[in-house]
């Protein structure tokens, strides 16, 4: 029986094949590029490894895993945090590409049964992911503008027109147009996602927290509560030593726009869904702090808006979106 991991940096990609039989381990670098990933695909399509595991790295994996999961090997992504904490378990005391490569070999092999291999988005999730991304870069540069326009301002003196403030509020007019195009193609796409109508009719929930559930919450665990919302960050970490306990903390392990966008409608349903407020109110009673109450009521609408898709697929026949 195998297990493969996979380093992946910009240039290369290293691959280790470990056989627990014989602990054998057997160690391939190919180049990050198409011919590289096509000769380590038709390796792994031959070696057929139990479990296949590569670290996340920016977006320098992501033409690799899309080729492997298209081709139906069991490759899974694992979490960067995990991987750091099985590392410093494990004694290892050299960070090479290589050693990395066969600690996931062996990170595969203890946690063959609690990986879940990676399983395509659809197309059209994919897409919104991308835009979603972009509109966030974009929101970020037009505060930047609007600080950068205010700070010009105050720099005027009389009778003399800044050019540099002329400069900057054209590049707000053409920041905010492009938002606007932005938000109508994420409208588009969302659309074409068919699980995106039973998200929008949670109260709280509008266009940007329905799109970024859908496009940063992987399709394997939509219609799962509890995974959902451990992926999402929003449960509570415990440190315990002997007599000791320190105050549990958010996880915070899951991409941070969904988090936010959770929030937002957190804070709109405390205002406008009764129940939710009720709940809210009924934490703040029991003296949880008005942070943590919210946190508590962005984690039920997660759970609930997983629910309403799990009622969605069994109607249809199915378990999830994968199954």
């Amino acid at each position: 029986m195998t297990y493969a991991g996979i380093d992946v940096s910009k240039d290369k990609l290293d691959l280790a094949i470990l056989s627990l039989a014989s602990e054998k381990v057997v160690l391939h670098r190919f180049p990050n590029n198409e011919q590289g990933r096509s000769a380590l695909l038709r390796l792994l399509t031959t070696k057929r490894p139990r479990r296949l595991v590569l670290e996340a790295s920016g977006v320098y994996h992501s033409p690799l895993l899309h080729q492997l999961a298209a081709a139906g090997l069991p490759v899974a992504l694992a979490n960067p945090y995990q991987v750091a904490a099985f590392r410093k378990a494990s004694g290892a005391r050299n960070k090479t590409d290589r050693e990395d490569a066969l600690l996931l070999a062996r990170y595969a092999s203890v946690y063959q049964n609690q990986l879940t291999p990676h399983t395509l988005p659809p197309e059209a999730v994919a897409e919104l992911k991308e835009v979603l991304t972009y509109r966030e870069q974009l929101s970020a540069r037009l505060r930047q503008v609007n600080n950068q326009i205010e700070a010009a301002r105050w720099k005027q003196t009389r009778g003399r027109t800044s050019k540099t403030l002329a400069w900057l509020q054209e590049e707000k007019e053409q920041i905010q147009s492009r938002l606007k195009a932005v938000e109508a193609e994420a409208q588009r796409l969302l659309q074409a996602i068919p699980e995106s109508r039973v998200l929008l009719s949670q109260k709280g929930v509008g266009l940007w927290v329905a799109a970024t559930v859908l496009a940063f919450l992987p399709p394997n665990l939509w219609g799962r509560p509890k995974r959902a919302s451990a992926y999402a960050g929003l449960i509570p970490e415990q440190a315990l030593s002997g007599s000791s306990v320190r105050k549990s903390r958010l996880s915070r392990r899951g991409p941070a726009l969904l988090r936010r966008q959770l929030f937002m409608a957190a804070w709109v349903a405390v205002r406008h869904d009764p129940e939710m407020a009720a709940f809210y109110q009924r934490l703040l009673a029991n003296h949880k702090k008005k942070k943590q109450a919210l946190v508590a009521v962005a984690h039920k609408i997660l759970r609930q808006l997983m629910g309403k898709l799990r009622a969605y697929y069994r109607e249809k026949g199915r378990e999830s979106l994968v199954a």
